[in-house]
């Protein structure tokens, strides 16, 4: 591997192919149309998908990115809106086979490797269904809705079957909240949804892992953390207190507090300062942060090597974000 390879975790794709293939024909209730502003996507019980432009999609803006920030390689994420369907268990699993496909086409066409996708409705199924995906070498790892739109939470029993599986196999397995995520009932957040609501939706659904016990009973689970991690790493000395108190508590944890978890995670560098990188990585160790852009979005990092090399670390923790620690959680076995 070369020392100049800068990896990115955090970057979404919808697969052309996936788009006029949705043109053509319908699956799973899902189709496609084309607009002036981009693909719309329909997508059954949450209705059309914002416009999906070129970035997403296309090749060359891609590229061009690419060049622009020195990124070399993406691990490709499947977008969240077109999988946050309300669907039947059968279905749902047609469609994220459906996904998978397409998402194996991209990262073969990007000499790169993606996350998959499962229906989480039944833990036994997905289960399956993860180590089916896991098969294939286009693969690896999971990207995992923090807030599904049918079937049991991750932190509950019935998801147990999925955690067993992805901590046997050693899957990585990426935590991320949904675009309409539980803290769209804050009214008081108005417009700032996307702003502060994906944090806290994804900070609430990680506390839960580590309230829940999940943690404990999978200790070998690589789980990554979008966004910085939330809130969570920056305040979870609060957590320890509603811990101590049992105003945050589920089950007796075999630590004696919530904050002994965070080493336990990998964290991507979205939207953080450098400074806030370098206290993140003080935090958790440099170890365990990983470059992340959320490319194309305009609340991801325009300029995420910078930020990593304006975070005050020294060259082998800079190196190792950007693309070491990476390298190693989403190598595939030999």
């Amino acid at each position: 591997m070369s020392r100049t390879e800068v990896l990115d975790t955090h970057a979404h794709i919808v697969p052309p192919s996936l788009l006029t293939a949705l043109e053509q024909a319908p699956v799973a209730g899902f189709s496609a149309r084309r607009t002036e502003q981009g693909w719309v996507v329909a997508v059954p019980g949450a209705g059309d998908t914002r416009p999906i432009g070129a970035r997403m999609t296309a090749t060359a803006p891609r590229a061009a990115w690419l060049r622009q920030t020195g990124v070399t390689r993406q691990v490709l994420s499947p977008w969240l809106d077109v999988l946050a369907a309300q669907l039947n268990p059968g279905r749902a699993r047609d469609w994220a086979r459906t996904v998978n496909d397409a998402m194996a086409e991209s990262a073969a066409e990007h000499t790169t490797v993606a996350l998959a996708s499962v229906a989480t409705d039944d833990g036994d199924r997905a289960a399956d269904d993860l180590l089916e995906a896991w098969k294939r070498p286009e693969f690896a790892g999971l990207l995992l809705n923090t807030d599904p739109p049918t079937g049991p939470a991750p932190h509950e029993p019935a998801f147990d079957p999925l955690w067993t599986v992805a901590a046997r196999e050693g899957i990585p397995v990426v935590l991320h909240p949904p675009t309409c995520g539980p803290s769209g009932d804050l009214a008081s957040l108005g417009t700032m949804g996307n702003v502060h609501g994906r944090l806290i939706d994804n900070t609430v659904a990680v506390t839960r892992l580590i309230l829940a016990g999940v943690l404990d009973r999978h200790p070998d689970l690589k789980l990554v953390l979008v966004h910085g991690g939330g809130f969570l790493p920056y305040q979870a000395h609060r957590l320890d207190g509603g811990y101590r108190t049992k105003e945050a508590f589920d089950v007796e944890l075999a630590r004696e507090r919530p904050s002994a978890y965070l080493t336990d995670f990998h964290y991507d560098t979205v939207g953080l300062s450098g400074p806030a990188v370098g206290f993140l990585a003080g935090l958790v160790g440099a170890g365990r942060v990983l470059l992340g852009s959320d490319y194309p979005f305009a609340l991801g990092d325009p300029q995420p090597v910078e930020t990593v090399r304006g975070s005050g670390l020294g060259e082998d923790a800079v190196d190792a974000v950007l693309h070491a620690n990476a390298e190693t959680l989403f190598r595939r076995p030999a």
